[in-house]
């Protein structure tokens, strides 16, 4: 988005949430379109659908993972207390971070809940969080990645050293005890990757590292909404796989002429063929139908897997089908009422597997199990509910 078109926008920044700011952008309005995918017929149907919720008293909680002993592990984003926060040096009067209540629940079978990570730093986006956006766990090791958004290096330097986690990927290892953010290791530096690569020419360097899955010892492929790329990091480095294209331009809400959205790619999942998959949420002012799930060959083609989705945040396989969550199917900003999809290859229509759902973001499938966080940009209503994909 442009700094004109940002400063234009900014009198409603405050309907964004944390996800919006994605997109780099500062302002929205209710659109009035309806989702054509999510009708009458998808509420009769799914009404009945059982789910249970399984974890609760999370504070915006965003993608999850499963781990040893189906233990799953939530990534927090936090909470934002304003007598904690304080202005960056050099960055938009929008952002400031907000002390360390970033971190990961460990979600058991039978119910119990605990943190095993705290401390992690939060960002404010005009009284949205940012801050700790996914998570793996490979036996007892943990692998946390930090989202991050502002002018290239404004974090870097910007009061206690811990700050330098925005935009970074972390491990450690898992304890009786939970681990204090500050305590976990560098793996990988997405932001840094940004600042001196800027790949995506088309918009000055910007970070915000949303979602990754891990290849192997020390690989991981990351998706870095701010830089509009997806990356491949190990011991030698991070490069850049690929970079995704912007949307067809769109009625500008706000005044005369269009606007091109923003790509935003969310997550990224390998698929049975060996492929990248990744979801895509799209930038201001985030068109209906206007989010594709892109493939991404080996050699950084991409091709598009699946359209006429809205604002999708996740996405899982299971076997040869893939689902998604879309964070809001409308594109209405005054509530976020999303849903789990059952993607339809090369399609524009995807069934509804569960609808309804506040603010659903995260996704984790086991077996016929689907786990998805939802309240993602509640701190302390948040949740993680169980779904039978049967």
């Amino acid at each position: 988005m442009s700094r004109t078109l940002r400063s234009t926008t900014a009198a409603t920044a405050a309907a964004v949430t944390a996800i919006f700011a994605l997109a780099m952008a500062a302002g929205v309005a209710p659109a009035t379109a309806s989702d054509s995918h999510d009708d009458d017929h998808d509420r009769d149907r799914d009404r009945d659908r059982a789910y249970v919720t399984v974890a609760t008293g999370l504070n915006n909680p965003r993608q999850l993972s499963i781990g040893s002993s189906h233990r799953l592990y939530v990534a927090e984003a936090g909470t934002i207390d304003p007598n904690m926060c304080a202005a960056i040096p050099g960055a938009a009067a929008e952002f400031q971070v907000c002390g360390f209540t970033g971190s990961v629940t460990e979600v058991r079978r039978d119910g119990q809940q605990r943190r095993v990570v705290t401390g992690l730093p939060t960002l404010d986006f005009n009284g949205e969080v940012i801050g700790a956006s996914d998570v793996d766990v490979n036996g007892n090791r943990i692998s946390v990645l930090i989202g991050g958004m502002a002018a290239a290096s404004s974090f870097r330097g910007a009061g206690p050293a811990e700050y330098a986690a925005f935009g970074t990927l972390r491990t450690g290892r898992l304890q009786s005890m939970p681990i204090d953010g500050a305590d976990l290791e560098l793996a990988v530096d997405v932001l840094a990757h940004e600042v001196d690569a800027n790949p995506d020419l088309n918009v000055p360097p910007d970070s915000n590292a949303t979602g990754f899955t891990r290849l192997g010892s020390k690989r991981w492929a990351i998706v870095d909404a701010g830089g509009n790329t997806l990356l491949k990091a190990d011991r030698d480095g991070v490069q850049t796989l690929a970079v995704f294209p912007n949307g067809a331009p769109v009625p500008n809400p706000f005044g005369p002429g269009e606007v091109p959205p923003q790509a935003v790619p969310t997550d990224v999942a390998v698929g049975p063929d060996g492929a990248f998959y990744v979801s895509q949420l799209t930038g201001f002012p985030f068109p209906t139908g206007g989010s594709t799930i892109w493939r991404v060959n080996k050699d950084g083609d991409v091709t598009p897997y699946a359209t006429g989705l809205t604002m999708v945040t996740s996405l899982e396989w299971r076997g040869d089908r893939l689902y998604a969550v879309q964070l809001d199917d409308s594109n209405f900003f005054d509530g976020h009422v999303g849903s789990l999809r059952r993607i339809t290859p090369g399609g524009s229509v995807h069934e509804a597997v569960l609808s309804g759902l506040d603010a659903p973001y995260g996704l984790a499938i086991r077996g016929h199990d689907a786990y998805v966080t939802v309240g993602s940009v509640s701190s302390g209503g948040g949740s993680v509910i169980q779904v039978d994909l049967r």
